[in-house]
């Protein structure tokens, strides 16, 4: 797998940012060739060699898909991942989505790979919000999608729609290596409610990654410090030394 660093192929960070903000209703960018072809290739063919039965069924409110976040056993994913969760590119993410102090997730809970099949469809709804693992709050989903010569009569298009969740605003491809970053939002409701109509034995396919911010404070009683060296005998406490230029 070649390296993938997305971000680098985007030096013009305000303009996406504008991109993002310019959404109607909620913060939203569609990136096309997010990650190179032969990166979007190899995890395609990484999550079409994955059992079904080693995935998630995922079926809720009639939906079905199959995910697979277990990322130590598919190493593809695993070096995307790690990617997407550097310092670098939080950071590039962070100049883009006007966020602060994004967290990834490295339970991967609800991301990782997706997989759905022809007949299927997953209805419109909205993002969970909380991350029980990680007593954490999300604030940010990231979608590649990794399907190569698809076709729009297919269906599968992750559709956006407005507060009465009958208006659709927007329409993300999933064509191989776009795409999609957008908002937690309580009204960003999305999904593709129509049963797909791609041919037997092609699947939609792509691979999630969602950030969390914390509200935590610190406590008042253990106020933040640098690594405490020093230690008063008569107290029986670690101390700081004031620092000196």
């Amino acid at each position: 797998m070649t390296n993938c660093t997305a971000h680098q192929q985007f030096p013009d960070t305000e303009s996406l940012q504008r991109k993002f903000r310019s959404h109607s209703e909620y913060s939203l960018i569609h990136i096309p060739n997010f990650i190179d072809p032969h990166t979007a290739h190899n995890l395609a063919e990484e999550l079409d060699h994955i059992p079904l039965h080693q995935c998630r069924h995922f079926t809720r409110a009639n939906s079905c898909m199959y995910e697979h976040n277990r990322i130590w056993e598919t190493p593809q994913a695993q070096q995307l991942i790690q990617y997407l969760h550097s310092s670098p590119f939080i950071q590039w993410l962070q100049a883009v989505t006007d966020t602060r102090d994004l967290i990834p997730d490295p339970h991967l809970v609800g991301a990782g790979y997706m997989k759905s099949f022809r007949g299927d469809s997953l209805k419109v709804h909205t993002d969970f919000n909380w991350n029980e693992k990680l007593k954490l709050h999300r604030q940010l989903s990231l979608v590649i999608y990794l399907n190569d010569k698809w076709q729009s009569g297919w269906g599968g298009q992750l559709q956006f729609y407005a507060q009465d969740r009958l208006r659709l605003l927007t329409e993300i491809p999933i064509l191989m290596g776009n795409c999609v970053i957008w908002n937690y939002n309580l009204r960003a409701y999305h999904g593709y409610p129509t049963p797909m109509q791609c041919p037997k034995g092609i699947s939609r396919k792509g691979i999630r990654v969602f950030y969390y911010v914390s509200n935590a404070q610190h406590r008042l009683t253990d106020p933040p410090h640098r690594s405490l060296y020093w230690y008063d005998d008569s107290t029986q406490t670690p101390y700081d030394q004031p620092w000196k230029k």
